[in-house]
């Protein structure tokens, strides 16, 4: 089984696939490979419904429990790196469904390396030596947020949280989030204000509590950064009211809201960022739109596809889906 694994994984990196999609039905496991561009089915007699009971086994999940809606995590090395693999699984009489998704931990990209333009880089440089304030990287599953988080983040006293712990970084302290012993975001997020730390990483803010504590924690002299799926900043903006934030406490305490997308760009990857820093984020809440000459993610997306930084179909096709 072992070595079954290890060729899927080594299949679904050569494809270029982020999760790894499995239906059991009729005694049969059918594979789907989420790539960048579309899912990519897996015609194959190799991997049986033996295997998908080995990942439940591997993601140490309650075996006992078939029905109950599960999610775990195991690692797998993979050409001398390790490979964090997620796995959630769905179950009911007759079909079960699961889901690997690949996280790599090889290494955290640089500051430098985040974007091919230079404004964006001589903005993320800014954020460096400020002591306080909110940054908030908005993106679907996928988009390169928590590689920005972590790139952004060096040569402080550093907390995370997160679940899972997606880029393995020795240079601060990460705090996996496990809600089974009882350590949530919320409980992670009050045990991290007494500790004084520089920078406080939330992987992700999802529910009203979350985000009413990263506001505090924003408003007591530390510098916060987290994660919010979104379309855009106008999006972002719309969601962290439906948590409960304010527009006037968001304006108080947040610095810069940044939207992102991954793209392909031939063999390697590039981030393209819509940046709304505080002059543009007042704009917006007082006017409920971007300015006439903000660079809004689908003008940004446009001009990566006219200047050849960017080779991905799906780029285009985002380039028409945002309102500007």
């Amino acid at each position: 089984m072992d070595d079954l694994l290890q060729d899927l994984i080594a299949y679904a990196i050569e494809k270029k696939a982020s999760d790894i999609h499995f239906v059991v039905q009729n005694q049969k496991l059918q594979i789907k490979l989420r790539t960048q561009n579309d899912m990519l089915d897996v015609y194959q007699d190799i991997w049986q419904p033996a295997f998908f009971e080995y990942l439940k086994f591997i993601s140490r999940m309650d075996l006992t429990s078939p029905y109950v809606p599960q999610s775990g995590q195991f690692k797998i090395l993979f050409h001398n790196h390790e490979i964090f693999c997620r796995f959630s699984m769905l179950n009911n009489h007759n079909v079960q469904t699961g889901v690997i998704r690949m996280l790599n931990t090889m290494h955290a990209i640089e500051l430098n390396a985040l974007s091919l333009w230079k404004e964006d880089t001589n903005f993320f440089n800014t954020l460096v030596p400020l002591r306080q304030g909110l940054v908030i990287s908005v993106g679907p599953t996928n988009s390169g947020k928590t590689t920005t988080l972590h790139a952004k983040t060096k040569k402080h006293k550093v907390v995370s949280l997160e679940d899972p712990i997606e880029i393995e970084d020795d240079s601060y302290l990460q705090l996996q989030i496990n809600e089974s012993m009882g350590f949530t975001y919320d409980v992670g997020i009050e045990q991290l204000l007494r500790h004084d730390p520089d920078i406080i990483c939330i992987g992700e803010t999802r529910n009203s509590y979350t985000a009413k504590m990263v506001l505090r924690a924003s408003l007591t002299g530390h510098f916060v950064f987290t994660s919010i799926h979104a379309k855009d900043g106008k999006e972002c903006i719309r969601r962290l009211e439906d948590l409960g934030v304010s527009k006037k406490d968001l304006a108080s305490v947040c610095t810069a809201i940044i939207s992102q997308r991954l793209y392909s760009r031939g063999d390697s990857k590039v981030c393209v960022y819509e940046i709304m820093d505080q002059k543009t984020l007042q704009y917006v809440l007082e006017h409920g739109r971007y300015p006439k000459e903000f660079k809004t993610l689908s003008k940004k997306i446009t001009e990566g596809i006219e200047k050849g930084y960017i080779v991905d179909a799906q780029a285009k096709y985002d380039s028409l889906g945002f309102s500007g």
